[in-house]
C-alpha cells in the first residue's frame, strides 16, 4: 500500500484517516458479512447497474481510486490519488477504465497526457489522450444541503478482510455539514451513511445529489475519520473548485 493509513489533522479538527489508495474500493457498512462461497453485493451498499460519468484510475494497470469525467478529455479525482511514498506518480503510469460497471474489463482504457492538481484542496484533473467518448457528470454552481440524501459511487472491498470488488455499488449518505475541511484544508462536505459507508480505497469517488432526476456531483471523496469505517466520510466541494476546474479545460 502506498500510503497505508495516514492520519491527518487540518485546522484544529479530530484526526482522520485518509482514504487508502491501493485497497480497492469499499462502500460497506460493516466489516463483516455473511459467510458464503459465492460473491455478495456491498455491505449495506447496492450494485449499481451502469457507470455514466464513472471511471476507474489505475496506476500501471492496477485499480487505484474513482473518479469523474467531467468532459470527453478530462477527469476529476483526489488530489491523494496522484501520490504514493516515493511523491507525485509520473503520468505515464496513469489510465482510466471508462464505460464500464467494472474496473477491469469492458469498456474501454484511456491514458493520461497530463495532470492539475488544486493548492490546498482534494482537487486533482486528469487530461485524457482520447476522447472517453462518455456523458460527463453535472457540474453545479451551489453545493448540496445540511440532511439532504445524496450518493457516493465507487468499486472495492465489501468487508475488512474481503478482496477488492470488481463490480460499481453505491452507497446513500446523509449529509452532516457543509462547512468542514478535506484532507488537505480545502472546504469540505461530511457525510455519515444512510445504507453503507465508505472505506480504504474509496478516494476520489464522486458525491452526487439529485436534481430533477438528474445527478449533479457536490463532492470528491477526501478522507475518513474512523479505521473501522463505520464513521463519518469528507469530501472536497466541489462547487468550491468549479471555476479552477473550468479554467482548467480551457487553458491546459
Amino acid at each position: 500500500m502506498a500510503r497505508g493509513i495516514s492520519l491527518h489533522r487540518t485546522r484544529g479538527r479530530w484526526a482522520r484517516a485518509l482514504v487508502a489508495l491501493l485497497a480497492g474500493l469499499s462502500l460497506t457498512a460493516g466489516l463483516t458479512g455473511p459467510a458464503s462461497a459465492a460473491p455478495q453485493p456491498i455491505v449495506g451498499g447496492e450494485l449499481q447497474s451502469d457507470a455514466d460519468g464513472l471511471a476507474a484510475l489505475m496506476v500501471d494497470g492496477r485499480y487505484q481510486c474513482s473518479g469523474s469525467i467531467v468532459s470527453n478529455y478530462w477527469v476529476l479525482t483526489a488530489k491523494h490519488c496522484l501520490y504514493d511514498g516515493n511523491g507525485r506518480i509520473a503520468d505515464s503510469r496513469l489510465s482510466v477504465r471508462v464505460k464500464s460497471i467494472y474496473w477491469n474489463s469492458g469498456g474501454g482504457v484511456v491514458y493520461i497526457s497530463t495532470s492539475r492538481v488544486r493548492t490546498s484542496h482534494d482537487i486533482a484533473m486528469l487530461k485524457l489522450n482520447r476522447s472517453a467518448n462518455a456523458q460527463p457528470v453535472r457540474l453545479p454552481t451551489a453545493t448540496t444541503k445540511v440532511g439532504a440524501t445524496t450518493y457516493v459511487f465507487g468499486w472495492g472491498r465489501t468487508c475488512a478482510g474481503c478482496a477488492p470488488s470488481t463490480t460499481l455499488r453505491r452507497a446513500t449518505q446523509y449529509v452532516q455539514s457543509i462547512d468542514d475541511t478535506d484532507y488537505y484544508g480545502g472546504r469540505g462536505i461530511r457525510t455519515t451513511g444512510l445504507n453503507g459507508d465508505v472505506c480504504f480505497g474509496d478516494s476520489g469517488g464522486p458525491l452526487f445529489k439529485l436534481v430533477d432526476g438528474l445527478r449533479y456531483q457536490v463532492g470528491v471523496l477526501s478522507a475518513v475519520n474512523s479505521a473501522n469505517c463505520d464513521n463519518q466520510a469528507f469530501y472536497a466541494t466541489v462547487p468550491e473548485s468549479r471555476d479552477w476546474i473550468l479554467n482548467v479545460m480551457a487553458t491546459v
